[in-house]
This record gives structure tokens, C-alpha cells and sequence, in this order.
């Protein structure tokens, strides 16, 4: 049955044609004078596609109302057009088909495309509609790698179970190269990093009392170790022999050693006691080995409670060879830059500024009486020209909440340029600061978690807490118990907390040394971020293509192991992406597929997993993967192929692409069809690139259920013809006026 508008009305001159009624309208008469007639310029014509989708607000008046209709038609599909029949005989009729050509008041193209709209929304169903996945909050993964050092832990136990060795007081490290653990019986245990095996038991007099501090020089041919009674003794660590003897009375009597350093000159070195003096240690060696002691900074202004020489070593997270080459020649480095801290000041010191030591900066620090202050430095690099890097230390001053990040530039000869970058407030007291790299850093609180931290952003990236690793504290040093306990109460109060030797890092990793265990902290690689949700049975898919987005669109903070230039890091990520997603449509449609139960079960399964997989091949620019392997994939089983076909629909309005291939552009078409989902499928085709799908195909498919939005963008887009669908239009509507005696059929 035929859809009609309107009542029986005689038509006064039915034999028009389509060409005659265009003729009516005269496009070559006189020009209208704008001045007169007040009309605006236009700065540029509107296309024929903007005229069209535009709505018109007189056409509400013999508009039917879209929701009566999809009430009515979900009724009873089979009636639809019953149904309209009788909600349009309500509408008044126009007097003569002539008249529903008054542009002014009825535009014609609007008037048929918005009642043929109307009729394709009423068929459209719920079941079409898909969620594209939003990616609301960044997902920064799991960031740090705690894994426990097992032989040497191992080892650590046997000597504290099986040896008169005494427990574990203090850690040095160089990557890659020795481990030394001090312990409570003046024994130092020297082991490969690398291997853990065991490579030097260095025994001393039990009188020295237990090692409290432990440095290696930058070869790791050196090792200066600090006793609690006060002594230093240096060893070499190729054979184990003592090279140094130093006694207790280079520095004031009855005090501790806290902290020793070298600088990045094996000669000199530097060491502070519990009495808060700093002393520097100079090397000679003419006959025989000897040394030199020289106080640079007095406990009586103040009490130095650590030290901290700018070390100008070969940086691993500096990446380039070049890099590390401006490094050994650094400007700074004829300076011998110190940082001194103590409770309430942080001192910028060069020791060799024109043979002369020379306070370059002050620093006020302030925080809680039993916080410690904690020094840490860092190179950045800083691009001064397209072709010119620079390299500048930072130093971090961290106290109580809050940290100073001090930036040192090299004007010329010795003078320097001093500058306090930012400084980052926290809400809880801080214990440690390690630097992971010059974008990272970790703040360990008193609750002994780890705090992963963005510099730039400021943003917390992970939170973990590392109670479990038992960590071992300097206390009795800091109280000198073993001298009498010869300290201010200032220094014996924070020192409650210090952990200066047991919490140490290197070149960005961290090492902690616990009770009977050291553990190694560093940040996960990029790839082993994404895997840490997918190992050991997770399986879970949906977060690691989420981090994995993060990552390509540079959302993700902490990233390592990526190349430098965005387009080889971009593939990298895109690769990794790829093997992602197919290890994700694996386990989704054979291990977390229902088996059984409702087949909307079913449905719903495979609308959650496709608009993920989709998205992934857009953000990663891969349609063949898409119109490839995954239509594959979802084309065996007619359910799951319907909803990948419908999964399409959204993206494809979005404007997400606009290319597909023919053999999923024909199925998407013929279930559209089948389903009678004719407006989406007309909006689709609408927005696709015409010089990529098959012209003739879309013009017969169109032309066979009238879908001429579709018909006009393909003769616009493909043809530049303007005016040849716009008369059949016409000429239809006249056909199908005059043989419905007045009456106006609706297109569908």
C-alpha cells in the first residue's frame, strides 16, 4: 500500500516534466541590486550538501512527530506504513503541487529528505547503537621493578646465621659493578653485581666498632669505608688489600663517621662526623701512601648532617656517547662542586675556585626537628639551539615536605649562574629522595612507601609500599652510642630516621638493604609495563591497551627504553600495539566467550571486545589489520559478524575514517539493507571518500531504495553534477503526484 499526504485533489497541469518545472524558475534573469535590497556579501557559497542538511524550522508545522512514529512502528513493523497513513491525514493539504514549491516557505529539499529521515529513524533499533571506548583517566601502569637480590641475600644470611660477621649496617653500590655491605662487626662483604657471587671479605679490628659509611670511587678500584669509633680505612677492591690506615684524630674526638664521598678526583674525598664537621681528604703518594685532612666547614655553625660532592661520571640514562663526552669535559668540573646541608641551610660550595674555597650559594631550609635534610643531584639536558645541547646539574634539597630543585649554569671561567627552578610541596613527611631519572624521582615517606613522582607535572604516578623490605636504619650512628654518645639532641632526635647508607641509588636504580635481603628498585621498561598486566594469568587486556594508548599519545609519564625520535617511538608502541591486540582477541573470543546462556549474552560479549580492538587499529593508523585479519576473525560466525558490521556505524560518523575495503563495504551494505537500517546506512555511505568505494555499486544500491542524500553526494563528490538527482527528485515527486490522485508518497 502507498503512503499518502494530504486529501484528494485534482492536479491542474500533471504533464509537466522534470525539465519544465526547473524552467519555472528563472536563473538567468536581471541581477538584484544589493544596495537596494540591503543584502550582506557572502564571503564564500555555501555547498550543496550545507544547504541540504540544514534544518528548517517551518517545516515543524506538517512534521510528524518522530517518536509517535517509532512508538508505532515498533508495534507492528508490518503496518508501518499503515500507520503513517493515519497519522498524516490530520495534516493540512496543500491546494495544488505548485504551491509546495514555494522555496520560501516549503523548501522541496527539505520537505522530502526530512520526512525520509523521519521514516528510516523510525526503523533504526537499539540493537545498532555502540559505545566508542573513552579513555577518561591516564593509565600510568605499574612503574617501579622490585625484585630481591637472592644470592647475595642469601649469602647475607648465611654470614649473620653461620660467621661472627654481625648484621648488615651500611650499602654502596656501582652499577654493574660491586655491591659492599658493612656490618656490625667492622667486616665489609665485597660481591660482583652483576654474578652476586662473593668476591672480598674485608676484615677489620673489632675496636673500630661497626662500618657506618662506604663509598667507592668512579672505577670501583677504590673503597673508602667510615667507622662508628671514627676511623677510615681504604681498600683495594681488585685484591682486597688495606691501602690506608686513617686514624680517628684527623677529625674531632669521640664522634662517629656519617658520611664519606669521594669526588670525582680519586685523590680527594670528602667525610662529615657526628660532631657535624666536614672534613676534605686529600691522597698523596711519594714514598709511600699518605693523606692529607684539611677541615672545611665546622660543627660549631652548625651541623652538617649529609654531604653530597657533583659527581661527573658516565650517566646511563644520558643515552648518547656524545652526551656522556660533554660530561667528562664539563665546564664545572675544575670546580669541585659540593652541597653541604644541615638541620636549617643547604651551602653550595666550589673547593678549587681559584685554588680557593668558595661559597656559591645559601640556601634556607626549613622543615620538622625530626626530619633529616637529604641532598641528590642530577644532569639535565637543555636544548639551547637546534643543533646545540647543553648539560646542567640539579640538585634536589629535600626536607620535612617539601623539595627545592636548584639548577647550577656555567657562565665563564669560574663563575656560575644559580637558580631555583620549582620547589614541590607533598602532604606527608618525606624520609628519601632518589632520583630515577631527570623526569622521575621516589619519595620515600616516614610509612616507608615509595612515592613515584613526575617532575614536571608534579603528578604522583604509583604509590607502593615497601614495609615488607625491613629497611635498616643509621640510628646508632647518629646517637654515636659507640663513642658515648657525644651528639647534640637535635642530631640524635632526627636521626631516628636516618637511613642515608641503607637507602642508596645509582644511575637510577635504587638499592635497599633490609634486616637479611638487599632489593633492587629501577623503572619497569616501557614494554614491561604493558606485559606487568598481561603476566602470570592476569590477563588483563583491556588495561594494558589502555597504557599502551597513553604511551602513543604521549600521555604516559616514566617512560624508558624508547627510542628518542617520535616516529621510531611511535612504530615501537604501533608494533607493540599490534601483538597486543591479537593476544587480546585470542583470549576474549576463546577463553572469555560464553559458552552458554542468553544469546544477548553473546551479543553484548562481542560489543565490548570490538570498539576496543577497532579503536586500537585507528589509533595505530592500521585498517588492514581492521578490514583484515579481525574481519577474518568475526566473519566465521554470523552473530559476531553482524556486530562487527555494526561496531563500524559509529566510528565511520564520528569521522574516524572514511575508507573501507569493498568486501566489508558490500557485506556492511547488504546487512544494512537486511535489516532495514536504511537512514544509518544512508549517513554512512555519506560520509565515506567516493574515490575509494565502488561508484557504480553505491549509485545502484541508492537508486533501488531511494536513498537520494546518498545519490546527491556521490553526483557532487564523484561527477561535480549538481542538478541531474535533484530533477529526478523532481520529476518522481511529479509522477507520483499525479498518479496518486494529488496525493504525495513518501520516498523510504
Amino acid at each position: 500500500m502507498t503512503d499518502l499526504i494530504g486529501e484528494n485533489h485534482t492536479v491542474s497541469s500533471p504533464s509537466k516534466d522534470g525539465d519544465s518545472l526547473l524552467d519555472e524558475f528563472d536563473l538567468t534573469s536581471s541581477p538584484i541590486d544589493d544596495q537596494l535590497f540591503d543584502i550582506p556579501a557572502l564571503t564564500s557559497l555555501p555547498s550543496l550538501e550545507s544547504i541540504l542538511y540544514e534544518q528548517d524550522p517551518t517545516f515543524d508545522s506538517i512534521s510528524v512527530s518522530s517518536s509517535i512514529q517509532n512508538q508505532n512502528l515498533q508495534q507492528d513493523n508490518d503496518n508501518s506504513i499503515n500507520n503513517l497513513n493515519n497519522l498524516h491525514s490530520s495534516q493540512p493539504s496543500s491546494a495544488s503541487f505548485d504551491s509546495l514549491l514555494d522555496i520560501q516557505t516549503k523548501p522541496l529539499d527539505n520537505y522530502i529528505l526530512k520526512i525520509h529521515h523521519q521514516l528510516q529513524d523510525a526503523i533504526s533499533t537499539d540493537e545498532s547503537f555502540v559505545e566508542i571506548p573513552k579513555h577518561k583517566q591516564i593509565n600510568h601502569g605499574s612503574l617501579l621493578k622490585i625484585h630481591e637480590l637472592q644470592t647475595i641475600s642469601n649469602q647475607l644470611s648465611l654470614c649473620i646465621e653461620r660467621t661472627n660477621y654481625g648484621h648488615p649496617t651500611t650499602i654502596d653500590i656501582l652499577l654493574n659493578r660491586l655491591v659492599a655491605i658493612g656490618t656490625t662487626k667492622s667486616v665489609v662483604l665485597l660481591f660482583e653485581h652483576q654474578t652476586q657471587s662473593l668476591k672480598h671479605c674485608l676484615n677489620s679490628d673489632l675496636s673500630n666498632g661497626a662500618v657506618s659509611a662506604l663509598n667507592f670511587n668512579n672505577d670501583a678500584t677504590r673503597l673508602l669505608v667510615g667507622y662508628a669509633r671514627g676511623r677510615i680505612q681504604m681498600y683495594d677492591c681488585s685484591n682486597g688489600k688495606l691501602l690506608r690506615n686513617i686514624s680517628n684524630d684527623i677529625h674531632g674526638p669521640d664522634t662517629a663517621i656519617l658520611n664519606i664521598k669521594f669526588t670525582h678526583d680519586p685523590t680527594i674525598a670528602l667525610f662529615s662526623d657526628s660532631g657535624g664537621s666536614v672534613y676534605v681528604l686529600q691522597f698523596t703518594r711519594h714514598l709511600k701512601r699518605g693523606y692529607q685532612s684539611k677541615c672545611l666547614f665546622s660543627g660549631s655553625r652548625g651541623e652538617v648532617c649529609t654531604i653530597e660532592p657533583l659527581l661527573f661520571y658516565h650517566q646511563q640514562d644520558l643515552l648518547t656517547t656524545d652526551t656522556n663526552e660533554k660530561l667528562e669535559q664539563h665546564a664545572l668540573k675544575p670546580m669541585y662542586i659540593v652541597a653541604l646541608a644541615t638541620f636549617t641551610k643547604v651551602f653550595l660550595l666550589a673547593l678549587k675556585s681559584q685554588n680557593n674555597v668558595k661559597i656559591l650559594r645559601v640556601q634556607h631550609l626549613a622543615g620538622s626537628n625530626t626530619t633529616l635534610p637529604i641532598l641528590k643531584w642530577q644532569f639535565i639536558i637543555v636544548k639551547v639551539s637546534e643543533k646545540i645541547n647543553c648539560i646542567n646539574p640539579i640538585l634536589a634539597a629535600v626536607r620535612d615536605r617539601h623539595c627545592t630543585f636548584i639548577q647550577i649554569q656555567h657562565v665563564r671561567d669560574d663563575e656560575v649562574h644559580i637558580t631555583q627552578l620549582k620547589q614541590i610541596t607533598v602532604d606527608y613527611h618525606i624520609k628519601s629522595f632518589c632520583w630515577l631519572n631527570a623526569r622521575t624521582f621516589v619519595l620515600f615517606d616516614m610509612s616507608e612507601r615509595a612515592h613515584v613522582i613526575d617532575q614536571r607535572s608534579e603528578e604522583q604516578l604509583e604509590c607502593v609500599s615497601l614495609s615488607y623490605c625491613e629497611l635498616i636504619y643509621n640510628t646508632i650512628f647518629f646517637k654515636s652510642l659507640a663513642t658515648g654518645g657525644n651528639v647534640s639532641s637535635a642530631l640524635a632526635l632526627a636521626g631516628q630516621n636516618a637511613c642515608y647508607q641503607t637507602l642508596i641509588s645509582n644511575q637510577g636504580y635504587i638499592f635497599l638493604l633490609g634486616t637479611h635481603t638487599l632489593y633492587e628498585i629501577h623503572l619497569r621498561d616501557w614494554s614491561e609495563r604493558i606485559d606487568f598486566y598481561i603476566e602470570n594469568g592476569k590477563n588483563q587486556y583491556d588495561q594494558a591497551l589502555e597504557l599502551a594508548y597513553s604511551m602513543l599519545v604521549g600521555k604516559a609519564k616514566g617512560l624508558t627504553g624508547l627510542p628518542i625520535d617520535s616516529t621510531k617511538r611511535r612504530q615501537c608502541i604501533s608494533d607493540r600495539m599490534v601483538s597486543l591486540l591479537q593476544a587480546y582477541l585470542k583470549f576474549s573470543l576463546h577463553h572469555e566467550c560464553p559458552q552458554s546462556g542468553n544469546i544477548d549474552l553473546l551479543k553484548q560479549h562481542y560489543r565490548n571486545v570490538l570498539p576496543r580492538s577497532i579503536d586500537s587499529c585507528l589509533l595505530i593508523d592500521r585498517l588492514d589489520l581492521l578490514f583484515g585479519l579481525i574481519y577474518d576473525i568475526f566473519s566465521k560466525d554470523s552473530i559476531a559478524h553482524g556486530i562487527y558490521l555494526q561496531c563500524l556505524e559509529p566510528y565511520i560518523l564520528k569521522n574516524r575514517f572514511d575508507t573501507i575495503s569493498p568486501m566489508v563495504l558490500k557485506d556492511f551494505i547488504n546487512y544494512y539493507i537486511n535489516n532495514n537500517y536504511f537512514n544509518q546506512l544512508e549517513q554512512c555511505l555519506n560520509r565515506l571518500d567516493v574515490s575509494s568505494v565502488d561508484i557504480d555499486q553505491i549509485i545502484q544500491v541508492t537508486r533501488k531504495y531511494e536513498l537520494y542524500m546518498t545519490l546527491l553526494h556521490m553526483y557532487s563528490e564523484a561527477f561535480k553534477d549538481f542538478t541531474t538527482i535533484l530533477k529526478e527528485i523532481i520529476e518522481k515527486l511529479e509522477n507520483d503526484f499525479a498518479q496518486n490522485n494529488g496525493k504525495f508518497k513518501i520516498f523510504h
